[in-house]
C-alpha cells in the first residue's frame, strides 16, 4: 500500500493528521492488516500512526510501537470503540 493511501484512508475516517503523524479518534477502534510471508500479522487497538520516508510505525494502546515498510501493509479495519458493559456478578434479585 503506498503513503497517499495510507493517508487517504485515515483522513476518511476522521484521524487528525499533523507532520506526517496521525491520531485515531477515541471513538473509533483501528486494526492494521500486514503481510508476511505465509501469514498475516493484524495490529490491534491502534492509536497513532507516524508516516516516514520509507516505513510507518503503528502505536498501540498498550504503549506497543510497530514499524512496517509501506508494502508491507494491506489495509486498515475502522470499528466503533467498544464500550464496557454493566455486568453482575452473575447473582439476580
Amino acid at each position: 500500500m503506498t503513503r497517499e493511501i495510507i493517508v487517504s484512508i485515515l483522513e476518511s475516517e476522521g484521524a487528525e493528521g499533523k507532520g506526517g503523524t496521525f491520531k485515531i479518534p477515541e471513538a473509533r477502534e483501528a486494526s492494521c492488516f500486514i503481510s508476511n510471508p505465509g501469514d498475516l500479522l493484524a495490529v490491534t487497538r491502534v492509536v497513532k500512526v507516524d508516516l516516514k520516508e520509507q516505513f510507518l510505525t503503528l502505536t498501540t494502546s498498550k504503549d506497543e510501537r510497530f514499524a512496517f515498510s509501506y508494502q508491507d501493509v494491506l489495509g486498515f479495519k475502522m470499528a466503533a470503540a467498544s464500550q464496557a458493559k454493566d455486568r453482575s456478578a452473575g447473582f439476580s434479585r
